[in-house]
């Protein structure tokens, strides 16, 4: 079944590059399911900015959603970490994801065109993988990356809420 792919990141204590992975078929569902989520006067949901019972609330949805969220950990936050965490995201979803939508960061734009362009030709995909780089706002399944890196990084209770669907791959 193909799959779509959204993706954020967390740049505290090196990167870490959340990729959450949806069922081609179910992305439409969840999209209204996490827009619901919305407060009045909100364009978005940004984890670092709800309060500790929103976020588990979020997370609660999130978990029983169902999605799958692969953790790409580099010890630095740099251009070649950057690039090491995307071409092995683009490796793993190479001949199953149909879709690739990376949260839009304007100070790294160019560097993420340039490396998903280069690892979808690398592991043969370019064809099969669309990519885009989207501002958050637009798209409510980039929310679900944007809460489960916010998490991991956090620990604690926060991580445990998003350990039983996430697998960490170091880079």
């Amino acid at each position: 079944m193909p799959q779509h792919v959204f993706v954020d990141e967390s740049k505290t204590n090196g990167l870490l590059v959340a990729a959450v992975i949806c069922p081609a078929a179910e992305v439409n569902e969840h999209r209204r399911t996490m827009a619901s989520l919305l407060m009045p006067r909100e364009r978005r949901i940004h984890f670092t900015k709800e309060s500790p019972a929103r976020r588990r609330k979020i997370l609660a949805v999130i978990a029983e959603i169902g999605l799958v969220a692969r953790l790409y950990q580099a010890e630095r936050n740099d251009i070649a970490a950057r690039r090491s965490c995307l071409s092995a995201l683009v490796e793993d979803i190479a001949g199953s994801a149909e879709r690739l939508v990376v949260e839009r960061d304007e100070s790294t734009v160019t560097v993420d065109k340039q490396v998903l362009f280069h690892a979808a030709r690398r592991h043969d995909c370019s064809d099969s993988l669309q990519y885009e780089l989207l501002a958050a706002h637009t798209d409510p399944m980039l929310w679900t990356p944007d809460a489960v890196a916010w998490s991991w990084v956090k620990g604690g209770e926060w991580r445990d809420f998003v350990a039983p669907y996430s697998t960490v791959v170091r880079v």
